[in-house]
Order: structure tokens, then C-alpha cells, then sequence
């Protein structure tokens, strides 16, 4: 389908875009799991958990045919790899300086005494992040047929991940910064 948008033609090419484009998505989010979890100690997965790293890569080949037959899936495949890669990569870094049997205990810990209702107000965001852009896309393509709002939401989205990850940069190195001595108090000192 991308090649005869791009060429006008039909081509068994297409199964083979296809399958790159899933193939891209799924090794993004494999090798950014396997980054921040060696052990899969933190994969959410429970099934993935229990087949290891030698049955996530098999598990990877159905999904790889299934995306190669239709390039919408291709693409429906990417985007979730996607949101799961950049889930994985969010943080790590502290992750892999305290490593993820820390990171793992201090989560469970901290769980155990916190009340649940603010474990689940915390962790429903995704609905928002997620969940209620998705249905307003949906909506406003498939009821409204309005491209133009569709734009102004993509661009909100756009705006969010630039300025998202700006402020968390600029949050984590002020914070690395904090304890510095600046030249002039240290020859104050």
C-alpha cells in the first residue's frame, strides 16, 4: 500500500514494507525492554515474564506475519511499539544506576504503603494521556470528518513531546546541578 501510494503500481513489495515497518516497531520496544530489565524483573507482561527472552523473540514472528499482509496493521503495530518503547525508555537511567532489583523492592515497598486510591489515580493516566485522545481523533474523523481539529490535536501532541521531554531534561539536570558550587562560592569558601 506505501509503495503504490508512492509508485502507483501494484507490488509484492508491499509484504515486505510491511514487515520492516513491524519489524522496526517490535526491535524498538524488545531492545529498549531488554535495556531496562536484563532480568525481566520489571516487565509488566506476566506472560512475557514467563516465556523469557528466547519465546518474546518467537512470539515476534506471528505479529511480523500478521503486519506484513496489511500496511494499516503494519502501522497499528509500529505506533503501539512505539508508546511501549518510549514507556521502557522513560527513566531508565535511573533504573540502570540503582538497578532494576532496587528499583523493583523500593516500587514494592513504596506500594505497600501507599493507599490505593492514589496508586490508581496515579497510574490512570495513560487513560488521558492515551485513551481520550484516541476517541477524540476517532470522533472528530469518523463523526465530524474534521481534519482540521484532528491537526490541532496532532499538534498538541507534537507540542507535548517536545516540551515534555524539554522540561524533564531541564528538571534532572538542575537537580544534578543543585549541590555544584558555583566558581564564586568556592573561592568564597
Amino acid at each position: 500500500m506505501l509503495y503504490q501510494l508512492i509508485f502507483k503500481t501494484e507490488s509484492q513489495y508491499q509484504y515486505l514494507i510491511n514487515a520492516i515497518i513491524v519489524i522496526i516497531g517490535r526491535s524498538l520496544d524488545i531492545l529498549s525492554t531488554r535495556y531496562v530489565t536484563k532480568e525481566l524483573k520489571l516487565e509488566t507482561n506476566k506472560i512475557a515474564r514467563k516465556l523469557g527472552w528466547k519465546g518474546m523473540v518467537l512470539i515476534q514472528i506471528p505479529l511480523i506475519i500478521l503486519g506484513s499482509l496489511d500496511l494499516y496493521f503494519a502501522f497499528f503495530i509500529f505506533v503501539w511499539s512505539l508508546f511501549l518503547f518510549a514507556n521502557n525508555v522513560q527513566g531508565s537511567w535511573y533504573i540502570n544506576e540503582i538497578g532494576e532489583e532496587t528499583y523493583r523492592e523500593g516500587i514494592k515497598e513504596t506500594a505497600k504503603n501507599t493507599k490505593s486510591w492514589k496508586i490508581f489515580l496515579s497510574e490512570f493516566s495513560y487513560v488521558f494521556s492515551f485513551t481520550i485522545i484516541g476517541i477524540l481523533i476517532l470522533i472528530f474523523i469518523l463523526v465530524f470528518n474534521d481534519l482540521i481539529a484532528v491537526f490541532f490535536i496532532s499538534l498538541a501532541l507534537i507540542l507535548q513531546g517536545i516540551l515534555g521531554t524539554f522540561r524533564s531534561l531541564k528538571y534532572v539536570f538542575e537537580l544534578r546541578r543543585e549541590d555544584e558550587e558555583t566558581p564564586k562560592e568556592k573561592y568564597q569558601s
